[in-house]
């Protein structure tokens, strides 16, 4: 039997592998691999989350809530930038610490929780502490204290080399100080199927409508291309919130009711969880990430490329590391851009069967086995 590792997720956050959400997703497959190699996993989460516990002990805590406010975020800034403790946003993840066992010496991978570390190695000093970043939220933090941050815990992980930089920036620490793991897929839910030849190309577009994952400039670019006659039919699967049962908010009706100039050409499908979204994955020709914002390591680029599809995403934050040269990048500060590129993919099959062989090269190096076992060996290297 091997080693027993411990998840702490923060609150809000779900533990599930058929999550929308990067975050419970990651833990998820994290926990799945470690017992396909034989460990086994405590999961810490926010006891009024819908959890996936089978085959985990679940260990929950009351959630204090969400977040802090802002008069106990403003004094913890003030106390961070003395180089003094967080003592609010301390009692606010007690809760969480608390659940772990009483001389709990396995790895602990705090998500997402950089001020928890050193209250963690305060509870738990014979632990061997994991922070895991799953995006760029820290630099706010002052320079020093992530500096200290890194020298307390013994391995800092971040999903991309974006990520990495922006954390440490400022920190004097060289990127070696951080161990970047990319997130991977499950290769049983994605593989590509072939497309009958002929076909009118589906363009997908999967994940939440929300202003900074652009889902209204792929509207818009497809609705330039239909103008020009350009055959093709848009696929958009999600909602602003992640929850087959959630009601379109504002700008998901924005979206479809611009959307409604495309008639027939555009189908939009609710959530679809990740452990049935392989088959629309396969239904589809091009994906499109037209991401606004610095997407970290986005899970449905690498799912595209596992699928085997053609992939078009502007190049910013992580997104360049994941796809490569196996992804075809638009500039998403060039007006029109967006629309040329898809418009290429869309007349050109030869263009798009090339990017979806890369896809698929590329997809290989990209599995949750591999990134389990990258973590694992940087683990391995802690003294117990």
């Amino acid at each position: 039997m091997g080693e027993t590792w411990a998840h702490v997720l923060p609150p809000g956050e779900v533990f599930s592998p058929a999550s929308g959400g990067s975050l419970g997703t990651v833990a998820a497959e994290l926990t799945r691999e470690h017992a396909r190699h034989g460990g086994a996993t405590m999961i810490v989460a926010d006891r009024a989350g819908e959890h996936a516990s089978r085959g985990v002990r679940l260990l929950p805590y009351d959630s204090p809530g969400e977040t802090l406010g802002e008069q106990a975020r403003r004094e913890d800034d003030e106390s961070a930038a003395r180089g003094e403790r967080r003592a609010h946003y301390a009692r606010f993840v007690r809760p969480a610490l608390d659940a772990l066992p009483d001389g709990f010496a396995g790895p602990i991978v705090l998500h997402n929780a950089v001020a928890a570390v050193p209250e963690l190695r305060r509870l738990r000093p014979r632990a061997r502490v994991c922070l895991y970043l799953h995006a760029d939220m820290f630099r706010s933090f002052p320079a020093a204290e992530r500096a200290r941050v890194v020298a307390e815990a013994d391995v800092v992980v971040c999903v991309s080399r974006f990520v990495a930089e922006r954390f440490l920036d400022g920190t004097g620490l060289p990127l070696t100080a951080v161990t970047v793991v990319h997130n991977g897929h499950d290769p049983a839910r994605f593989h590509p199927a072939p497309r009958p030849p002929g076909s009118v190309p589906v363009v997908l577009f999967t994940g939440r409508l929300a202003p900074e994952k652009g889902p209204m400039a792929l509207i818009n670019a497809c609705v330039e291309l239909a103008r020009t006659g350009a055959g093709f039919r848009l696929r958009m699967v999600g909602n602003a919130e992640l929850h087959a049962s959630s009601a379109p908010d504002r700008f998901e009706r924005q979206v479809k009711h611009r959307a409604c100039l495309l008639g027939d050409r555009v189908e939009f499908s609710p959530f679809v969880d990740r452990a049935a979204i392989g088959d629309v994955y396969r239904e589809a020709d091009v994906l499109c990430v037209p991401s606004l914002c610095e997407d970290a390591s986005p899970l449905v680029l690498t799912e595209g490329l596992a699928s085997g599809l053609a992939c078009l995403a502007s190049a910013r934050g992580g997104v360049p590391e994941v796809g490569r040269d196996a992804v075809r990048y638009f500039d998403y500060r060039r007006p029109g851009d967006l629309a040329r590129q898809l418009g290429r993919l869309i007349s050109e099959p030869g263009l798009r069967a090339e990017l979806g062989r890369r896809a698929l090269r590329r997809g290989r190096e990209l599995t949750w086995e591999s990134r389990y076992r990258l973590l694992r060996s940087r683990l391995a290297e802690v003294p117990r």
